[in-house]
């Protein structure tokens, strides 16, 4: 008789949102937050996350991180590690059980080739409340994407027609996935964790190539 294994390790890679805090003012912040989370709630719905706290670590305190991790988990965030520079973090990360990220860390930096995935074609436009999700596929739109609608895809998304909904490519970590869209009127575009939303992006109206250059997402208007 043989006996199971109590532990199997397996290795796989999951979709890590990274949050960059620019402020450690809790007022600031809570605006800061509610403006994101309330633009881009799909991003972080259950989703890993890690505060990138780069631009603030001079400013960091027990206090300061108390309440920062506070106010992102009363959010529904789950924080599991900070990301920044290694000497000032690490004791930190130590103190909340939390793990580390470098700066330049690429969680996918594996994927960044792009694998040998399949199409997904929808044909009928995407409408508002629909998600679409192409599961180790690209997903090629051959309509518009209406507002308050969702399209995911591990892979690329090619929209020929209007993007006016949510965008998500590379959503299990490949950064080379890209958005191509005839016309760019989106509420928020993403690639493997990196997005943007409709104020960062350029006035609508043109064709668009999105793509991720590092941890920023670059647009290209036609």
């Amino acid at each position: 008789m043989t006996t199971a294994q109590p532990l199997h390790v397996r290795a796989r890679m999951l979709p890590v949102q990274r949050l960059r805090i620019e402020s450690l003012d809790k007022a600031d912040l809570n605006a800061r937050l509610s403006a994101t989370l309330t633009q881009a709630p799909a991003l972080f719905q259950r989703a890993p996350v890690a505060l990138d706290l780069s631009n603030v670590v001079e400013q960091l305190d027990e206090t300061a991180l108390s309440m920062l991790l506070t106010e992102t988990r009363e959010r529904g965030l789950v924080v599991f590690a900070l990301a920044g520079p290694k000497a000032a973090l690490l004791p930190w990360c130590d103190h909340y059980n939390l793990a580390w990220q470098d700066e330049q860390d690429k969680p996918a930096k594996t994927r960044s080739a792009t694998p040998a995935l399949t199409t997904q074609v929808i044909t009928q436009p995407v409408r508002s409340g629909q998600q679409i999700y192409a599961r180790d596929a690209h997903l090629l739109v051959m309509s518009q994407v209406s507002a308050g609608a969702e399209v995911i895809a591990d892979g690329n998304i090619h929209i020929f027609g209007a993007l006016r909904g949510r965008a998500l490519a590379g959503v299990q970590g490949l950064t080379s996935a890209e958005i191509v869209c005839q016309h760019l009127d989106a509420d928020l575009v993403a690639i493997a964790g990196v997005y943007r939303v409709r104020d960062d992006l350029p006035e609508s109206g043109s064709a668009a190539r999105i793509y991720r250059l590092d941890d920023e997402l670059r647009v290209d208007s036609y």
